[in-house]
């Protein structure tokens, strides 16, 4: 396996929130994340974060080389969050997805989907616990609405909790997996956002991997 290490510079899409945080997410690696009190303090923990991301990606994919570099990420676009929302819509999310994009895209999802529940079997089952993956499957299948136009439900709330996320997450890359070329290259208006199939996708690696992190943070 390759391994990098020389000065990395990236660039960011930068979500501003009502609330005054900051989001940062590397534009090239959906999931890739990190915020912060500032724009700033988000890039400056993305740069930090730089080398664990590809060491994720690099423990699923031969092909990824590891990383040792000093990174530096740069804004590429910062845009201000509506209300409620999770990320926003950047330029690049109009892209067409091609169906390498998809194939890259469904993979990195998919592992941060098996993470996701890899880590809610390691957390006590709890009352708080069972909420954050019934919100998980709810939001997922919002993201595939809003980003392909087709409803998709998740089972009803009451079914396990895990079991709704594991049935939801198969569901959603089905879903993505079924849309055609030119749903792909459609940008639609959602809840008064834009949205893409491109930004379905980035979205579902963002809140995997997050809800990821918020479950190991429980202990």
């Amino acid at each position: 396996m390759a391994e990098q290490t020389e000065r990395a510079t990236y660039e960011a899409y930068v979500v501003h929130y009502p609330n005054g945080g900051w989001l940062a997410e590397l534009s090239d690696f959906p999931g890739a994340y990190a915020t912060g009190a500032t724009q700033a303090e988000a890039l400056a923990r993305l740069a930090a974060a730089a080398p664990g991301y590809y060491a994720w990606l690099s423990a699923h994919d031969e092909y990824t080389p590891t990383t040792h570099a000093t990174a530096e990420v740069t804004a590429r676009e910062v845009v201000e969050a509506p209300p409620g929302a999770m990320s926003a819509f950047f330029a690049d999310d109009a892209q067409t997805v091609t169906d390498e994009d998809m194939d890259w895209l469904l993979a990195v999802l998919g592992w941060a989907l098996d993470d996701l529940e890899a880590q809610a079997l390691r957390v006590a089952p709890s009352a708080r616990r069972d909420a954050l993956l019934a919100a998980v499957a709810q939001a997922q299948a919002r993201l595939v609405a809003q980003a392909t136009g087709a409803p998709l439900t998740p089972p009803g709330a009451g079914s396990d909790a895990l079991a709704q996320v594991k049935a939801t997450h198969a569901a959603a890359l089905a879903a993505f997996r079924r849309t055609r070329p030119e749903q792909r290259a459609v940008v639609r208006e959602a809840d008064g956002q834009r949205w893409s199939v491109r930004r379905g996708l980035r979205e579902s690696a963002l809140l995997a991997r997050r809800s990821t992190d918020e479950l190991a943070a429980m202990g």
